[in-house]
Order: C-alpha cells, then structure tokens, then sequence
C-alpha cells in the first residue's frame, strides 16, 4: 500500500474529497510562492525558521485543555501566535516551510493513524498569510491601515453579536447546554468591552507614537485577528465537522468565547516579539 493511500484509507468517499482539495490547493500556494517569492536560503532565516518550528513545538506540547460548563472543550495554546509571528518576520517562502515543517513535525511527534491535511493548510495558511500581507502593505498609508481595522473590528463585534444570539444550546462533550439570555448578554458585553478596549489603544496609538509604529501596531493588530480568526473560527471548526461531523456551526461558539480572550493576547504579546525579532534581524544585518 503506497503512502498515499495508507493517508486517505480511514476516510470517506466526502471527506478523501476533502483531502485532496487541500493537498492541490497546498501544491499550488507552493507553486505560487516559490516561484513569485524564491527561497533565500542565509544563516539568519534557517536560524529563524528552526527556531519558529521549535517554539511552535513546544508551545504544542504545553497545550492544556481548559473547561467550558465544566467539561475540558477548549484548547488552549500559543502555536498560533508564534506562526503568526512567525510569517510576520520571514519572507513568504520560508513562511510556507515553516507552517509545513511544523505540521510534519508534530505527525512525527504525535503520530496519527488518519494524518489529516485541513490542519496541514491551515498551519501552512496562518504562517503564510502574514508574511504576503507585509509585502503586500509596505507602500499602504498609515490611514488607510487604521480605517481597514476599524472596520474590521467592527464588522466583527456585530457578526459576533448575531452569531451569539442565534444559539439556543450548543453540544459540549456528550452534553447539550442550553444557551440562557443572561449568557448571551454577559458574552456580548465581554465582547464588546474587548473591543471599545482594541479602540482606545488604537487611538492612543496613533495620537502619542510615531506615525511608522502606529501603523505598524495598526497592520500586526489586522493580521493577528485575521490569524486567529481564520484558524480557531473558520477552519478548525469545519475540519472537525469533515471528521467528526460535529455541526460547524455549533462548535464554532465555544470558539468564537476562546478568541475573544486569544485575540488581546495575540495583539499585546505578539506585537512585543515581532518588534524583537525585526530588531535582532537587523542587529546581526549591520554586523
């Protein structure tokens, strides 16, 4: 039996389907970034990329399960953030190895019977997509970053919101959880204050810092909850409805509570490494 096929042999005929898609839509970013961003391999982005894959690892490792209505549901880690940090410091080839390297190693780590190839793309997606949106934002004016998020901010507090009131109950572990009116308030408001919290510092930061740090606060704040989003909301919930067929919608409320909490984090701390990480790079440049 080919490698390939022991890959696909515990799934179905939808989710082989699945796999494949991921794995063509994995060749062609391949392609794409390979060609458009060609790898320079230097001392200092091999030291990086190794050391972004080990810190990654490691924080997978910590990873604990933390309770929600009393059941372990939530995982909470800091492997996105390091990704997310780490796209943000490398050129988008090394970018894409990195999420790669890193999915391969924690298979080797954790081997599994059924190696799935959604959380491949989405380790390779939440490394590579920081690093095309620097590129792609050198020459962006410091305004328009800050209009992109606040609208940004503000499209998600409302889809939050109505995501929110929406749920009557919601599965956790073999128990249903009704989802009560006061619940719904207490998240909303959480979430709400979370937000007028991002808006304050925003403006802070542009009326008190440089105008280059204030955008540069401006565009790290866009890609760490575009990251976040993506990753905990987006995909991990529709990986699991494809595997486990737990509805996408349903598990996607837990998920929506976790990333208020991960996004704060996310913004402060990662905004503190990746100004670290420039900071070193340019050290060992000038040597």
């Amino acid at each position: 039996m080919s490698s390939k096929q022991i890959m696909f042999s515990g799934f179905s005929g939808g989710d082989l389907l699945v796999q494949v898609i991921c794995l063509l839509v994995l060749i062609g970013l391949c392609l794409f970034v390979f060609k458009k961003y060609p790898l320079q391999v230097t001392i200092q982005n091999i030291v990086f990329a190794a050391m972004f894959v080990l810190l990654a690892s490691v924080m997978n490792a910590l990873s604990v399960m933390i309770p929600f209505f009393g059941v372990p549901s939530v995982k909470l880690s800091f492997v996105i953030l390091v990704l997310i940090v780490a796209g943000s410091s490398l050129s988008p080839s090394w970018a894409y190895l990195v999420g790669l390297v890193f999915d391969l190693v924690g298979l080797l780590i954790v081997p599994t019977d059924q190696p799935f190839l959604g959380f491949t793309l989405s380790h390779v997606l939440v490394t590579l997509l920081p690093s095309l949106w620097y590129v792609k934002s050198q020459s962006m004016e410091p305004k328009l970053a800050f209009r992109i998020i606040y609208t940004v901010l503000i499209c998600l507090g409302v889809g939050a919101a109505v995501y929110i009131f929406q749920m009557d109950e919601i599965q956790v572990g073999q128990d249903v959880v009704a989802i009560t009116t006061v619940m719904k308030l207490s998240i909303v408001l959480f979430i709400s204050v979370a937000i007028v919290v991002l808006f304050v510092v925003l403006r802070y930061m542009q009326k008190n810092q440089k105008e280059d740090t204030a955008a540069a606060f401006a565009k790290w704040m866009m890609i760490a909850i575009v990251g976040e989003v993506l990753y905990s909301i987006i995909l991990t919930p529709l990986w699991l409805d494809v595997m486990y067929h737990i509805p996408w919608f349903v598990s996607m409320f837990i998920r929506v509570v976790k990333a208020c909490v991960m996004i704060p984090i996310d913004i402060v701390v990662g905004f503190s490494l990746v100004k670290l990480v420039h900071k070193v790079s340019f050290a060992s440049k000038q040597k």
